[in-house]
């Protein structure tokens, strides 16, 4: 049931990111950085490149989100490798404006869309309406094809 949990957490979310360098941060005023503990060292060198004079803070152990909310982080970064369930959770309902992913040293995302409610609404009718359609519409397509036997008969041809 977890995998299950994990696999539909990975469809939606991570349709709902976009990709970051430390240029497109540097001019916001970072100073406070919530940082989950499963991340590396090259993980934590990434962070310095987005935010070089922020201070970073690791969620320790029996921190709750009540509490991490009071200190007003002013970005969250999450590991998206390796680690526990409940700090990402609590990092992702830190109340921080930026919310960073990250899945390796190599690449840093920014966690929701910031193009406007367009793109927002665009993107959930998209995910969440138009693929399950497409994917019905696709099997139906498969299933024709296979009860009338046109790939039988196409490999019987090619032979």
């Amino acid at each position: 049931m977890n995998a299950l949990v994990r696999c539909l957490a990975g469809y939606v979310l991570d349709f709902f990111r976009e990709r970051v360098a430390s240029e497109d941060l540097k001019d916001q005023s970072v100073l406070r950085v919530l940082v989950t503990p499963s991340l590396d060292q090259g993980c934590w060198d990434s962070i310095r490149r987005v935010f070089p004079r922020a201070d970073l803070r690791v969620i320790g152990p029996g921190e709750g989100i009540a509490h991490i909310r009071r200190q007003r982080f002013d970005a969250a970064c999450i590991g998206m490798a390796g680690g526990g369930q409940r700090e990402r959770v609590i990092a992702l309902l830190s109340g921080a404006r930026h919310k960073l992913l990250i899945p390796s040293p190599d690449y840093v995302y920014r966690f929701g869309m910031r193009r406007g409610w367009q793109a927002l609404s665009w993107a959930i009718v998209d995910r969440f309406a138009l693929a399950p359609f497409a994917l019905l519409w696709f099997l139906m397509v498969a299933a024709w094809l296979h009860t009338t036997g046109l790939p039988r008969r196409a490999l019987e041809a090619e032979r």
